[in-house]
């Protein structure tokens, strides 16, 4: 077997499906196998995927076991050469599969390939990024935004000005839609199951550079990526989620000592750019409802439950992150 197609999914059947059907219209020239793996849906996934498209092989989990831990075992039951690990909010263009299979025939010392992901309206979307620095995730996550600072390594982290156009060797590419050798993920012991959700492909890609394997961008490789419908169903659970694999990432590559001097730093500034939002968000109450901001009443209102929302019952789980 060439190609193992491996889906993680959880409660998005229809969108599953449309990825699965446009892998019916668009499937390699090579030997592939899909596996679907069914994190404890309650909207009919696995009975509709065996009734629609019985050559997939299900795999359904009774309680959702993390998407790490998932991939895992999609893996373990795949015999392909090559996996591709596929979001199911995704849509396969034409020759997307072939490009893919083909560059690491071509490149043995390439480890990861990532496509290239557009958004529904066709617009690219940003998925490659350097490995992730303390000071860009202050300003990325916390207050040091507010005051402009640490802007500099956000943008070089960001990779904001990366060429989607041009093949180039990266830091990193995003999970949604990314082949890896087979031979380099056995021997790494695949994903870390540490990560629920969230930087799991970040700790894998910095692993495989670690191992000298290489991580390339392909922009022949086409791929639309309808992005995170899982997560928009948990969307402040999500960014905590999110911040607590961030967390686990540098406790495991990064000096430990430093590691948690800047948690704490980082702690407290998240803390406190959630108390400036939501003072914003009164002060912005306050003057749409004497006229001076008018039409802001409900940006207010959202702004000012959210903060609240995180410092009242998450804040907990941000002082233990």
């Amino acid at each position: 077997m060439k190609l193992s197609i491996i889906i993680v999914s959880w409660n998005v059947k229809d969108d599953l499906l449309r990825c699965l059907s446009s892998l019916k219209d668009n499937p390699p020239s090579v030997s592939f196998e899909q596996i679907v793996v069914d994190n404890g849906s309650a909207d009919g996934t696995s009975d509709a995927v065996k009734q629609k498209y019985p050559e997939v092989i299900t795999i359904a989990n009774s309680r959702n076991r993390g998407f790490a831990a998932a991939n895992n075992q999609g893996i373990k039951a795949s015999t392909g050469q090559y996996i591709l690990l596929l979001n199911p909010d995704t849509i396969v263009h034409t020759g997307a599969l072939d490009t893919l299979v083909r560059f690491l025939d071509d490149n043995p010392h390439v480890g990861v390939c990532g496509a290239k992901l557009l958004y529904a309206d066709g617009c690219v979307q940003p998925s490659v990024r350097r490995f992730p620095s303390f000071r860009a995730v202050l300003y990325r996550h916390t207050v040091f935004r507010l005051l402009g600072i640490f802007r500099a390594d956000y943008k070089r982290w960001a990779m904001k000005d990366f060429d989607y156009d041009r093949q180039a060797d990266v830091e990193q590419v995003m999970g949604s839609a990314m082949i890896v050798r087979r031979s380099i993920i056995d021997r790494l012991g695949g994903m870390d199951e540490r990560f629920f959700m969230y930087y799991e492909e970040v700790d894998l890609c910095y692993r495989i550079k670690q191992a000298g394997g290489r991580i390339v961008f392909l922009p022949d490789a086409v791929i639309t990526h309808l992005s995170g419908r899982s997560a928009k169903q948990i969307r402040l659970e999500r960014r905590l989620m999110m911040l607590k694999s961030l967390m686990t990432f540098f406790r495991k590559h990064r000096n430990r000592f430093i590691t948690e001097f800047f948690a704490v730093i980082f702690k407290f500034a998240l803390i406190l750019r959630n108390i400036c939002h939501l003072t914003l968000g009164i002060i912005l109450y306050v003057l749409s409802t004497t006229g001076l901001a008018s039409g802001k009443k409900q940006h207010a209102i959202e702004k000012m439950r959210k903060c609240s929302l995180l410092l009242s019952k998450h804040l907990w789980q941000i002082i233990t992150m």
